[in-house]
Parts: C-alpha cells; sequence; structure tokens
C-alpha cells in the first residue's frame, strides 16, 4: 500500500520520467492512497492547466481517496506541533501512519523526521 503526496502526482501527470518510472509499475497492482487534503493543494495550484486537471482527475479515479476523520485529524495536529510540519504534510504523514503504507514524494526532507514513517521519493 502506498500513499502519495502533491508533488508525485504532478510530477507523474506532467510526465516526469523518474515518477513515471516508479509509479507506473506500482498502479495496477497496489492500492494507492490519495489522503483528501492532496486534492485541495491539487485544486488550488494557480498554474495547473486545464488538461493537467484532466490528467489529475483521470489519475485519481484510480486511487483510494482517503477523508479526514478526527483520528486522522488528531494525529495530524500531533505531527504538526511535535515536527512543526505544514498542515498538508502533516495529514500526508498521519494518513501513511495510520495505513501503514509507504509515503511517495519528492520532498523527503520534510518527513524524514517522523519516526516509523516508510518514505520512498518519486
Amino acid at each position: 500500500m502506498y500513499v502519495l503526496d502533491t508533488n508525485a502526482i504532478v510530477y507523474y501527470v506532467n510526465d516526469d520520467r523518474e515518477a513515471l518510472a516508479i509509479l507506473s509499475s506500482i498502479l495496477a497492482d497496489e492500492i494507492i492512497i490519495v489522503p483528501s487534503i492532496v486534492i485541495t493543494e491539487l485544486w488550488s495550484s494557480t498554474k495547473t492547466s486545464q488538461t493537467e486537471m484532466q490528467k489529475i482527475e483521470s489519475f485519481l479515479n484510480s486511487t483510494l481517496v482517503v477523508k479526514l476523520d478526527a483520528d486522522l485529524a488528531q494525529a495530524a495536529g500531533i505531527l504538526r506541533r511535535d515536527y512543526s510540519m505544514s498542515l498538508g504534510d502533516s495529514v500526508v504523514a498521519a494518513t501513511a501512519l495510520a495505513a501503514r503504507a509507504t509515503l511517495f514524494t519528492r520532498n523527503v526532507r520534510d518527513f524524514k523526521k517522523i519516526p516509523g514513517l516508510q518514505i520512498k521519493k518519486v
């Protein structure tokens, strides 16, 4: 099982060679989790073209979107407080920890301080 950070999806839909190689190999065989806050981040970008948005929507149809519930919100709040993380990153990390999943991100620096969080650079 894998959790995707926002940047992993952006690189994948923009045909980044490294992201394509890693994510294409797992998409058919693994459960891919996208925290709902990632969708917020994807849709809040003013730089994303309509074509990219369509690619993102198509990609998201093949994933499991996990909503932020009270337990995840509490865990994310603790991570945010204890590790001085952004709100989005803390929710992504809490989701990966709760699912016991590996987090795919290019932003390894902000996540590597979390004990027990499995990270793979995309």
